[in-house]
């Protein structure tokens, strides 16, 4: 848990030890990194407004050192454009301040839950072949011809959501109900900027051979490249 402000972040230390889970604390990100580097932890939590480094920072030098671990901010920043800036870099939820303890756990718990599944090798098994995509369901390893495109767990779920169901449009809801669960309060345009990011790595290279398409009014669409 990461926050300057020792109160806030006592409240969320004090939820998320009532089911007993350990936690440990930062003041601020480079403490955070710190700890990341030197000890397993399962999920983070941030502030976004820290006294050295943004939480922002702190998740793009998380991503960029392979934690694909959830990260969620907790954050008193409640505009919609945090949130959706905040998913950008790499979050996988966004709670905003004041929060009620009971959901914050609601929402460990499923990121969790969802996390040990894929450690286990929980879903599917095998390997779904997309145009150059190559995605491993048992190892949760995504490849791009020789390449191996590190994602994170919902970057791989919303990924394999979209290359189950190639030509086909799926909608925002449909995305939303099938990546996340009911403990989310997600709108569906909260959906949008994972999209972007797997835009970014993977749908952009030629390579791949499949493209994401956003169809107005419907949703979006994986689509194999006519070679």
């Amino acid at each position: 848990m990461v926050d300057a402000d020792a109160d806030s972040r006592s409240l969320a230390v004090e939820a998320c030890r009532l089911p007993g889970y350990q936690v440990f604390e930062a003041g601020s990100g480079e403490e955070a990194l710190e700890i990341a580097r030197s000890r397993r932890a399962d999920i983070v939590l941030t502030e976004w407004v820290l006294p050295d480094i943004s939480g922002t920072q702190m998740i793009r030098e998380l991503r960029r050192n392979g934690f694909a671990i959830p990260i969620l901010f907790l954050t008193g920043r409640s505009h919609k454009t945090d949130e959706v800036v905040g998913l950008e870099v790499g979050a996988d939820d966004y709670i905003v301040k004041p929060f009620d303890p009971r959901v914050l756990v609601a929402r460990i718990k499923a990121h969790l839950r969802r996390s040990t599944a894929a450690e286990g090798g929980g879903g599917r098994e095998g390997v779904t072949v997309v145009g150059g995509l190559q995605i491993d369901h048992s190892g949760r390893r995504v490849r791009v011809g020789d390449d191996e495109v590190p994602l994170t767990m919902t970057e791989f779920n919303l990924l394999d959501v979209l290359a189950s169901h190639p030509e086909r449009v799926l909608s925002r809801a449909q995305l939303r109900d099938k990546v996340w669960d009911r403990t989310h309060n997600l709108d569906d345009h909260s959906v949008d900027p994972h999209v972007q990011r797997l835009r970014r790595k993977i749908f952009h290279r030629p390579q791949s051979g499949v493209s994401l398409d956003a169809v107005p009014g419907l949703g979006y669409r994986l689509s194999v490249r006519p070679t």
